[in-house]
């Protein structure tokens, strides 16, 4: 009963869009051990001492003027305890599946670009889409500056990385159908809080219009690919589905943009380290 309550309030909420069918029945486990051991917590703390056995019921007793409950003990204690536990261990693997592995079968290539980390882009325990960085082949030598070094928090090399005019690729796959207007305001909010007002001010609209013919058929759905390219360090393109949907000139919006997921404040951190550790191994390999 609680894995059929449970499937049914996080329908739609799968770990991952692409299809995987491991991944799928990985989620339906999680499902299925959650509501388990949110069962047996719940069950541990309901029973006490003063009952027979554990799920056993006890005849009613006038009750005396003056009880205390009691602390639950034995076998429903130690329920309670592996129920608690368990739980907690879910809810971090769950957490941890948040970074995509690299070896994984869903990593694509693009051509004259290398592929350098994916992650999970998600609100709360709810995963949004999955996405992806590749890089420009010119990126090695450009950054090569930063071999041996620990990229991690590393606040010079993430400015050379955000303003490097080499090739870089962004793409996403939607994990779940979302509104667009949902996908606008939220692209639209995390552009304007990485450029200045002045900048905000040439490409609001603009941006606004492109992410809006963008998301405008079925690029928000479960199962969508959408792709932001950044060339040359100016020149800023979305295509979805492999169609070019438009672009616009603006170096601060190619910053700002990879930014989005390769900055201090990264809309993943899982993403966002998996890329840098990515880079890393490219840069000195």
């Amino acid at each position: 009963l609680a894995y059929i309550i449970l499937s049914s309030s996080m329908e739609g909420y799968s770990t991952l869009a692409t299809p995987t069918p491991r991944r799928g029945r990985r989620s339906n486990f999680f499902v299925l051990g959650l509501a388990s051991m949110a069962f047996l917590a719940l069950i541990g703390g309901a029973h006490d001492s003063s009952q027979l056995s554990w799920g056993a019921a006890k005849a009613a007793e006038k009750p005396a003027k003056t009880t205390t409950p009691a602390e639950p003990t034995g076998k429903c204690m130690k329920l309670k305890k592996i129920g608690a536990i368990g739980l907690g261990a879910l809810i971090s693997l769950k957490l941890a599946s948040n970074v995509l592995k690299t070896s994984s079968s869903s990593v694509d290539s693009l051509p004259g670009q290398t592929f350098v980390g994916q992650g999970i882009r998600a609100k709360g325990p709810i995963s949004v889409y999955s996405v992806k960085m590749f890089l420009g082949n010119r990126a090695k030598s450009a950054l090569s500056a930063f071999k041996g070094k620990s990229l991690k928090g590393n606040a010079q090399f993430t400015d050379a990385l955000e303003k490097g005019t080499f090739q870089k690729t962004i793409k996403i796959t939607m994990m779940r159908s979302v509104t667009p207007e949902k996908m606008i305001t939220s692209f639209n909010d995390a552009v304007s809080t990485r450029v200045s007002k002045k900048t905000l001010t040439k490409i609001e609209d603009p941006l606004n219009d492109l992410l809006t013919k963008a998301f405008s058929g079925s690029a928000s759905q479960k199962g969508s690919e959408i792709t932001f390219s950044m060339t040359g360090g100016n020149y800023f393109a979305i295509a979805v589905a492999g169609k070019h949907q438009g672009s616009l000139w603006s170096s601060d919006l190619c910053k700002a943009f990879t930014d989005l997921y390769v900055g201090p404040k990264a809309v993943s951190s899982g993403a966002r380290d998996a890329i840098v550790s990515g880079i890393s191994d490219m840069i000195n390999a």
